[in-house]
């Protein structure tokens, strides 16, 4: 279990850095109801992120037949995992965003007037839709597709990965839960941050982690 966990823990780091996620529970925590909106929000990326997770595990175990890993953890899966993680890199940096554009959209998305419950779907959508948490998904399921563990094994795991995947929207919540107005404050500069240098942070990983994968399957 412990040589799995090195090798998703990496990716599973790489998750967590997500803007998207952590702008849009920032963007509920400085509005009405703060809690209830950004903790509906956080239940709704939750939620995505354990279906995502549980149904690319049960497709790994379902593929593996007689083979011990099955083709999703072969070395050919190897190599092509990590040319998606190189590509996904390069249009990280390469991707120019709107930022004011996206401004709105966001605004527009996370309105006000919606009701606690329409933010569950929000944050369901919004962790559906994030590319880069989806890709490093994808990586951690071929890593624990080569691991051949154990059905608890892999439960653990996935339930690790779960819990840092989801710190974008969940931590920002825990912090004004627990520190107030205060702790929220650095939590946002911290987020400001993230949201204009998230992407060559991420394209830093996703090039170093690709790189890896392309050796390591030359090297199977």
């Amino acid at each position: 279990m412990l040589d799995l966990l090195a090798q998703v823990l990496p990716l599973t780091l790489a998750a967590a850095i997500s803007p998207i996620l952590l702008m849009g529970s920032l963007t509920l925590l400085g509005g009405p109801k703060p809690l209830l909106h950004a903790g509906a929000f956080a239940v709704g990326v939750a939620v995505t992120t354990v279906i995502l997770l549980l149904v690319g595990v049960a497709a790994v175990n379902a593929q593996r037949g007689s083979s011990e890993h099955g083709p999703f953890g072969s070395p050919v899966a190897h190599g092509l995992i990590g040319l998606l993680l190189i590509a996904t890199a390069v249009l990280f940096v390469a991707r120019h965003s709107d930022g004011a554009s996206s401004k709105r959209h966001q605004q527009r998305l996370l309105n006000a007037n919606n009701p606690a419950i329409a933010y569950v779907g929000i944050g369901a959508l919004l962790m559906a839709m994030n590319a880069s948490t989806i890709v490093v998904l994808i990586a951690i399921l071929h890593e624990i597709a080569r691991a051949g563990t154990s059905a608890s094994t892999n439960l653990i795991t996935l339930a690790i990965v779960a819990v840092i995947a989801t710190l974008p929207a969940t931590a920002p919540l825990l912090a004004d839960a627990c520190g107030g107005p205060s702790v929220t404050a650095k939590v946002t500069q911290l987020g400001g941050w993230t949201a204009r240098n998230g992407k060559y942070i991420l394209a830093a990983l996703f090039l170093a982690l690709g790189a890896q994968d392309l050796l390591q399957a030359f090297g199977d």
